[in-house]
């Protein structure tokens, strides 16, 4: 028995491996079918160390699922993880905390993808306060989760608060020393943060130093540096830089498109935003067509009522203002603060944004 066990623990140590790999590599498919797999040989075996292989494999599949853009099931996977890992005797102590933060990390992260701000901070922050009890301040779980719990409230437009995280995160992962990546995404993170507040000039550099680390890291032809310029593409934008903007959005979309898929969440961002870019050169066609392809995406990847969808829903209602198709732009804005539930407060640059529209519309 002990032969077979240690033949099934090699298979699953060799297929959670490959999962992470491919994660690495942006390639979620294969992702998926090889954390599968591992999660098919725990299922299979019994006992405490069974349970803690399949809280491992759980973590890993619910943030494969994430970058799928598949919420629920990263939130049934990371509190199934959860659960396993509350088995007695399913790990020691070194393997425990660090297991928890993540599988707390990708619930967290879940539920936020979900729309669900609220639900979203009590495993974020308890991830956070985990972290630190059991590495000390400068880890990179640290960073990792503080970052995590800065992106929710960013989203929640707590810009502060955002900023004190996503500070605390880069001082973590400079001082650990340890993930180009992670530094990298705390950089794109400040940069995004900037944006929201319209503060673009403290933007730009936050992003170019995003693009410059990964670049580095990973290589420029890698799809996560796409996504870090697709970011300082919406920046260029907003100072006025079109041309320079227009050109990085185009080669980011296509590489979106052809790398996860027509319908990925990435493609709904990057259209969004290509579109708020044709809009204000006067296209205002092919803006409405980006528009309603990143609406149709959100819809069926985040759901009818989700922050992001009021998001895209407002800026159609821009055009159609724009357009002088008042009773439509009307029934868009109501639309889009009826979709803005109680997790995004008066001052979320959407609802101001809806809300002051519908002003101007009843002058």
């Amino acid at each position: 028995m002990r032969g077979v066990e240690s033949a099934g623990g090699e298979e699953f140590e060799r297929h959670l491996a490959a999962a992470a790999a491919a994660c690495d590599e942006w390639r979620p498919q294969e992702a998926e079918a090889q954390a599968v797999a591992a999660m098919a040989i725990a299922e299979r075996q019994g006992g405490a160390r069974a349970a803690g292989r399949l809280a491992q494999a759980a973590c890993v599949l619910a943030e494969v699922r994430l970058e799928l853009g598949e919420y629920g099931d990263a939130e049934a996977l990371s509190r199934r993880a959860l659960r396993a890992i509350a088995v007695p005797g399913v790990a020691g102590e070194a393997t425990e905390a660090p297991l928890r933060v993540r599988a707390l990390r990708a619930l967290g992260s879940a539920l936020r993808c979900q729309g669900r701000y609220r639900d979203a901070e009590e495993p974020l922050r308890e991830a956070l306060s985990l972290a630190e009890r059991s590495f000390g301040s400068d880890d990179l779980a640290v960073a990792a989760a503080a970052n995590d719990l800065g992106v929710l409230y960013k989203y929640a437009a707590r810009f502060d608060e955002a900023e004190v995280l996503y500070r605390r995160a880069l001082r973590a992962v400079e001082a650990s020393r340890g993930s180009d990546d992670l530094e990298a995404t705390v950089w794109h993170n400040l940069g995004g943060l900037e944006h929201s507040r319209g503060r673009h000039a403290l933007a730009e550099p936050a992003a170019r130093r995003a693009v410059e680390i990964r670049s580095q890291a990973l290589g420029a032809d890698h799809p996560a540096v796409a996504a870090d310029r697709a970011a300082l593409a919406a920046i260029l934008d907003a100072l006025g830089r079109t041309d320079e903007a227009e050109a990085l959005l185009r080669q980011a979309l296509d590489a979106f498109t052809r790398l996860l898929g027509p319908r990925h969440y990435e493609v709904a961002i990057n259209a969004n935003n290509l579109a708020a870019l044709r809009y204000r050169r006067g296209d205002h066609q092919q803006a409405h067509d980006l528009w309603e392809q990143a609406l149709a995406i959100k819809r069926e990847l985040l759901g009818p009522a989700h922050p992001e969808v009021a998001t895209t829903i407002v800026n159609l209602g821009v055009l159609a203002a724009t357009r002088g198709e008042r009773d439509r732009a009307r029934v868009l804005f109501e639309q889009a603060l009826q979709i803005l539930g109680p997790d995004v407060g008066a001052d979320h640059p959407v609802r101001r944004a809806a809300t002051e529209s519908l002003e101007r519309l009843a002058r």
